[in-house]
């Protein structure tokens, strides 16, 4: 190894580890640089420590622990505050600093088990965790190093430097990052599902952006070919086909590595089957980090975690199921509906087939593994997928590759190690399992937020006022967190804020909690980059505020969970269950002010008045409030004339719900301490109530290029996956009616022909609604795992008795239920073997326990019930005998008059909707 002169080097920071040499541990910061080149930077000198708090004499138990563990390198008495609860001083502890970071975890169970020993803090923290929350380094953000430049084997990167300076800058630009994704097709032994023991890897196909030597695909064969595109390399067999493939994942260098489902089979295949033939005498050489370490992975659970030091793993699986609400979640179907691109198709039936052709077949197979590749590509970067993950680790501080494969609880951790750690504050360690089950039945007496009873109907003219980040807010405004609670003792009542579940807490004249200061810069950052994002003038750069814009959202609106999580390191049921009783308290006296103390707004030239305001002359138009609904954050108020009906769309414009809208949100606002605060979000010219945490609304927001319209629904079926696609766009188009229209008939009639449909579906000829009849459901582990029989189950055992293989554990299942006797999970069926063999359908099932259901949740609060929606053309029923649009109306009206009565009077002065 030899040095150079001094370098000053910038790098966007995507990795960072560390490993041992002779002198102690050396911190390895991986990036890429302005110019575009990879670097490994070194920072040595960095010791791992954690804190110990005894009751013994300091100086005597030092020595104690340097005599009696050779771990320990040296120890120093420090001052820190105690994790949780308002402190007025410091106490004494010990700082014990070891000579590795393995050290820490060799020790600390020990000595926490030492008389005296009242607690061992901050010693489960990673040592690369720790070195960048000690200097409030951030992943994905520009750090600027200046050292000797090194010339060491064993590394995949264009430069390494050994630095001896290294600080954060403020760049925003985001480095040329090297995107690389692959797929393999493996050849399953007569039509079996393959496995790495003995099916092997035939094809690799690899996509590039930016391209690798004017290449955008390459496309490995383990076998030779003639007549292939440019891109395709046919090797010998398949130890040269895999050798070949870590050849070029190492020179073309990527820092993010992506495939569909390549944590959950691609990478486990391929490093199962590299130890195969590498026991078998081949010399695949399967370092991929760019430290050169070898490609792995590790089960966690369900879960597969794949780590490549200096790069980032990226499954787009898992991402795109958290991100969209897909019924299938195969590449195919993801790519049709996400991208409008086709996936080419060859089943694993057809693959030995295909590989042992040397003509036409084979082509079409190769182009089929190559698309599979391009897609996986395509969805990361034409979806942004990554966006949001970079974001949140510039925000929190987190390695992007822990961002990407962990939860919220790490960003927030780290959060609030780099404050607690400013404060002179120490963290505590994470609970065991006991712990955590007892804060979990803890946990059950914690009560969430506010739900008011929703008065059931269609209402016009509804305005939709939220509250702006309501449990951040909440925090900031009282105060709440672990280093405010008060324990058991006296304290002048001027210093304390009383939740009302009877939790103490110090004002923030006296201390201000580290929790509310983290949010309140966090909403800072956010409420500056919105700020940003209307200046924007470039798209890209707009698209980068507006994922970081999120990413501060995602983080404030954490906090709250966290306090209540079982296993976070913080936790406080204090705090947890102050927040929600302040929401609830809220949401109730917003309610009182909405309908006692305003009740009426009052319309005049331009502007809104109260009726302690002004007078009221006979120009003036007068605004009737009510709350016909509320939820933990929103109110809904409800605007109606003075005579009690509903506005025209004449006499309530869009710009008037505003002005009404911000002068209801400034008054309570004005009750609320700061920085809590009501905002006017939009108009609902329609909303239909169902039930609590059940409805629909036809919202318009303002924007600065007016206003824009959206349907919007919560509780409703329109969206979950165990309903088949038929009843989803059934429920869409009914809401259209409903809200855009407000015609219940025109509902009614859409659902009843809808309902024909089915009643009448030809298998075979009607290949629309046939596909929209599918439901799926998640294979989500072995079949003798299920307690119970499930419907997909059956399909699998089936498709595994036909041919040979069974689908993956992850995998959607397709099935519809046949018409036959038994069970219906025994009349589950492949929809494609449906058609193919002409199989009715069981029409009843879908009509009865699919379609009529969630309807009649939207239109049974008109009165209409499920006798009314059943309809068949071919078959006379009693309905259908006085089957006219008037008679229809009658039904209709007098069901609705029916149920009206048992109505109050304030539900019952609806609008003329309801007269038909």
């Amino acid at each position: 190894m030899s040095r150079t002169s001094i370098e000053d080097r910038r790098f966007q920071l995507i990795d960072a580890d560390y490993f041992r040499q002779d002198s102690g541990p050396v911190i390895r910061l991986f990036g890429r640089t302005e110019e575009g080149k990879s670097i490994c930077c070194h920072v040595p000198g960095i010791e791992p420590y954690f804190y110990v708090n005894t009751e013994n004499d300091l100086e005597l138990f030092s020595h104690e622990l340097q005599d009696s563990f050779s771990q320990v390198k040296r120890v120093e008495v420090v001052q820190r505050f105690e994790p949780v609860g308002y402190q007025k001083t410091m106490k004494p502890m010990l700082k014990v600093f070891t000579h590795e970071p393995g050290n820490v975890p060799e020790i600390r169970d020990d000595i926490a088990n030492m008389n005296g020993v009242k607690a061992v803090y901050e010693a489960d923290i990673l040592f690369r965790t720790r070195y960048l929350i000690d200097n409030d380094f951030h992943g994905m953000r520009w750090l600027q190093g200046k050292g000797k430049k090194i010339n060491l084997s064993g590394y995949a990167c264009d430069e390494i430097l050994e630095l001896s300076e290294v600080e954060e800058t403020d760049r925003k630009a985001p480095s040329d990052l090297r995107y690389f994704a692959f797929d393999i097709e493996c050849l399953p032994e007569d039509g079996n599902m393959p496995t790495p023991d003995r099916s092997p890897v035939i094809m690799v196909s690899m996509s590039f952006n930016p391209v690798f030597k004017g290449k955008e695909t390459i496309v490995l064969m383990a076998k030779p070919a003639d007549g292939m595109d440019d891109d395709v390399e046919a090797c010998a067999d398949e130890p040269t086909l895999l050798k070949r493939f870590f050849e070029i994942l190492r020179e073309y260098d990527p820092d993010i590595v992506t495939g569909y489902n390549c944590n959950g089979f691609d990478v486990p295949y391929i490093v199962d089957r590299v130890k195969v033939l590498n026991n078998s005498g081949h010399n695949i050489d399967s370092a991929v980090g760019r430290d050169r370490r070898y490609l792995s992975y590790r089960k966690i659970g369900t879960q597969t975690m794949v780590s490549i030091p200096g790069r980032v793993v990226v499954d787009a699986l898992p991402i795109i199921r958290q991100q969209f609400s897909l019924k299938r979640y195969t590449l195919r179907n993801v790519s049709q509906e996400l991208l409008g691109r086709e996936k080419l198709d060859v089943s694993a039936g057809e693959m030995e087939e295909h590989w042992n052709d040397d003509g036409e077949k084979l082509r079409k197979f190769v182009d089929y593994a190559r698309r599979d590749s391009e897609l996986a590509l395509e969805l990361v970067l034409e979806l942004k997928l990554l966006d949001k993950y970079i974001a949140l680790s510039q925000v929190s501080g987190t390695i992007i590759q822990d961002v990407v494969s962990g939860g919220q609880t790490n960003m927030v951790e780290q959060l609030l190690l780099t404050e607690f750690g400013k404060q002179g504050r120490v963290m505590s360690s994470k609970p065991d399992d006991r712990t955590s089950a007892d804060r979990r039945r803890l946990n059950e007496n914690l009560k969430g937020g506010a739900v008011l009873e929703p008065k059931k109907g269609l209402h016009e003219n509804v305005l939709v006022l939220d509250y702006k980040s309501l449990y951040p807010t909440i925090i900031m405004a009282h105060n709440l967190c672990y280093t405010t609670v008060l324990e058991d003792g006296e304290y002048n009542d001027g210093d304390v804020i009383s939740s009302p579940t009877g939790a103490r807490f110090v004002k923030p004249n006296i201390y201000k909690g580290i929790v509310p200061a983290v949010l309140e810069n966090l909403l800072d950052q956010r409420s500056e980059t919105k700020r940003q994002m209307k200046k924007a003038t470039d798209d890209n750069e707009y698209r980068v505020l507006d994922a970081t814009q999120l990413a501060l959202k995602i983080l404030l609106n954490s906090f709250y969970g966290y306090s209540g999580y079982a296993r976070a390191r913080l936790y406080s049921l204090e705090m947890a269950g102050s927040v929600t009783a302040i929401g609830r308290e809220n949401i109730s006296r917003t309610e009182k002010i909405v309908c006692d103390k305003i009740g009426t707004v009052i319309l005049r030239d331009g502007q809104a008045f109260l009726k302690d305001e002004v007078s009221i002359t006979p120009t003036d138009r007068l605004v009737d409030l009510s709350v016909v609904y509320g939820d933990t954050d929103s109110v809904f108020v409800h605007c109606m004339s003075s005579e009690g009906r509903e506005f025209t769309e004449e006499e309530f414009s869009r710009e008037d719900s505003e002005l009404v809208g911000k002068k209801v949100a400034a008054i309570v606002t004005d009750s609320l301490p700061d920085p809590m605060e009501l905002e006017f979000e939009a108009l609902a010219r329609r909303v239909l109530l169902v039930a609590k945490k059940r409805y629909a609304q036809w919202l318009f927001e303002p924007a600065p290029q007016g206003w824009k319209d959206k349907i919007k629904v919560k509780g409703l079926e329109t969206v979950r996956r165990d309903w088949c696609e038929l009843t989803s766009h059934m429920l869409n188009q009914v809401l259209e009616y409903v809200l855009k229209e407000g015609d219940i008939q025109k509902a009614v009639e859409h659902v009843r022909k809808t309902v024909d449909r089915v009643r009448n579906v030809d298998v075979q000829h009607d290949a629309e609604i046939m596909d929209e009849l599918v439901l799926t459901k998640t294979f989500s582990k072995s079949p003798s795992s299920y307690k119970n029989r499930q419907p997909h189950l059956t399909v699998v055992e089936k498709l595994e008795r036909r041919t040979g293989i069974r689908p993956t554990i992850g995998e959607r299942i397709p099935f519809v239920i046949i018409a036959g006797k038994g069970l219906f999970v025994e009349r589950a069926e492949d929809p494609e073997y449906v058609k193919e063999n002409n199989i009715p359908l069981d029409v009843d099932y879908y009509i009865q326990k699919q379609m009529l259901p969630p309807v009649e949740r939207i239109l049974g609060v008109f009165g209409v019930d499920i006798a009314t929606l059943d309809h068949d053309s071919k078959q006379k029923g009693l309905f259908d005998f006085t089957n006219t649009p008037e008679a229809s109306d009658n039904f209709i009206t007098k069901n609705h008059e029916r149920e009206d009565k048992s109505q109050p009077d304030a539900s019952r002065n609806q609008s003329s909707l309801f007269d038909f």
